[in-house]
């Protein structure tokens, strides 16, 4: 398209003036049949008008001229040999308030298509810009203003690069000139701070207590043994699970479920925590229906088996005990929860409209099952669970099948080791927490024990940790004495509740 004529004329709807539109060549073109269009010129080297950036009505744009110009809006203002200082903005109007703020004596650019393309536009024109002493960037005060800075800081040299920080409340340059706030434009521009990534947090009083305060305790486990090997459940976690079949980790999860909604019928910690209050618990259980998980969660807050055929038990004290479960448990449902992210948009979604902050995915590898590089999949989807438990400060439960280990099988007994967790080296590096679930079997006196093998907080729980055996009465996991290395075990004392599973 064929380059338009204008006129430079003040713009007094953006508060910028006829001497600034003039320096710059900055035009306005009246339209047959009325209205107008805002013409910013790209010049080459010799002031040449090689392309215009096209702005009509209800922020319609579009290129006239040679589109593939790849210059930036003012570069022919920049001096050959630099000077002290060069300010870039995120759009032609943004260039022309703070030129006009800082009394059009300065070179203020501007990169032509967006924040998502600065670094992409700004790259072939660092040479050019590092002649000056300072290259202060004024982007939008918004996430992709925010997030193309630091895109942009690694083109440039080290301590080259200031970022202006606008007034509460102004989005951009020129918010402030049509504010007649052109001075608190001209003193953020002066006063732009050298850039320090967000990634860097400041040392704030706030943050020095916060650290010097006493450390608190995680939530409760079930069992009283756990929390004190493991200080508690964590926030901001992943808990990462690894069991063979038959290993008693399904039945673990669901009793880990029960006292998340019902905490006080796990094990009493009133002398090390307060009681926490009931809180909701999503789980993605993809080896059973969800009918299943709500009978068994129902018989364990009995203390019955009403999942087990042929077990009498009041039907209308069941029917009570999931109504009162039904706010609190979040059953995803399996259609389309084989999609990694379907699964991390649910988890979004429950954290922010229902306040859950505690969810369990058994077995994980559902998710990666099929896909024709399980492998490369799992590596993106256990980082970002890693992410989503920190940003949403939420902890996560996952469950992986195991590898075949040399020697003695996870179903006959063997140990546990983080080489045997299923699909990835990533399961173990993004976990905050790496456990391992071990049973024999074969023999019926055989507890479960849970090994720690990673322990990101304090490096405390490795190991083994606790044995727990499966109440038949009950439906629940109890604790039993660890056994030692030959199966028996390591406690002088017997208790009652030692073949409760007999």
């Amino acid at each position: 398209m064929d380059l338009l004529q204008g006129e430079v004329e003040a713009i007094p709807n953006r508060g910028l003036t006829r001497d600034t539109c003039e320096r710059y060549g900055y035009q306005v073109a009246h339209l047959p049949g009325g209205g107008k269009a805002h013409l910013a010129p790209y010049k080459d080297a010799s002031g040449r008008v090689v392309a215009q950036k096209v702005r009509k009505a209800g922020k319609e744009m579009f290129v006239a001229g040679d589109t593939q110009h790849g210059r930036l809006f003012g570069q022919h203002l920049l001096r050959a040999d630099g000077g002290k200082m060069v300010v870039i903005t995120e759009g032609e109007l943004d260039a022309l308030s703070a030129s006009q703020a800082l009394g059009n004596k300065w070179p203020v650019l501007s990169i032509p298509y967006g924040a998502p393309n600065a670094r992409r536009d700004l790259a072939p024109h660092v040479q050019e810009l590092e002649r000056y002493d300072a290259v202060v960037i004024s982007f939008d005060m918004d996430e992709a203003g925010r997030k193309a800075v630091d895109e942009v800081v690694t083109l440039f040299s080290p301590g080259k690069l200031r970022v202006v920080h606008l007034p509460e409340g102004m989005k951009d340059a020129n918010d402030l000139v049509k504010a007649n706030r052109q001075k608190d434009l001209a003193d953020a521009i002066w006063g732009a701070s050298a850039y320090t990534p967000d990634i860097l947090n400041e040392l704030s009083d706030e943050l020095l207590a916060e650290a010097s305060a006493e450390q608190d305790w995680g939530l409760p486990w079930p069992w009283r043994t756990l929390t004190l090997a493991t200080y508690g459940i964590q926030r901001s976690a992943l808990y990462t699970w690894g069991a063979g079949t038959g290993s008693g980790k399904t039945t673990l999860m669901k009793q880990l479920a029960m006292t998340t909604i019902r905490p006080d019928l796990g094990e009493d910690h009133s002398d090390i925590m307060p009681m926490p209050a009931p809180r909701p618990v999503a789980t993605i259980l993809y080896e059973e229906p969800v009918k299943r998980t709500l009978k068994t969660l129902a018989g364990m807050v009995m203390g019955q088996r009403i999942h087990v055929p042929g077990m009498g038990y009041d039907k209308g004290v069941a029917a009570q005990t999931m109504a009162e479960l039904r706010p609190f448990l979040k059953s995803v449902s399996l259609k389309g929860a084989r999609n990694w992210e379907t699964v991390k948009s649910t988890i979004r979604f429950l954290t922010v409209s229902e306040g859950v902050r505690d969810f369990i995915i058994d077995p994980m590898t559902a998710l990666t099952a099929g896909l024709e590089n399980e492998r490369t999949a799992l590596d993106g989807i256990m980082s970002e669970l890693a992410g989503l438990a920190e940003d949403l400060d939420v902890t996560i439960h996952l469950v992986f099948h195991l590898t075949t280990p040399d020697g003695v099988s996870h179903e006959d007994g063997g140990r546990v080791q983080e080489k045997h967790f299923r699909g990835s080296r990533a399961v173990a590096f993004w976990s905050h927490f790496l456990l391992g679930v071990e049973r024999n079997k074969q023999d019926p006196d055989s507890p479960t024990v849970i090994r720690g093998l990673k322990d990101r907080l304090t490096g405390d729980a490795i190991g083994p940790l606790i044995a727990l055996t499966y109440d038949r009465a009950t439906g629940r996991m109890v604790e039993v004495p660890l056994p030692d290395a030959d199966g028996s075990s390591n406690n002088a004392f017997k208790d009652e509740t030692e073949h409760a599973d007999l």
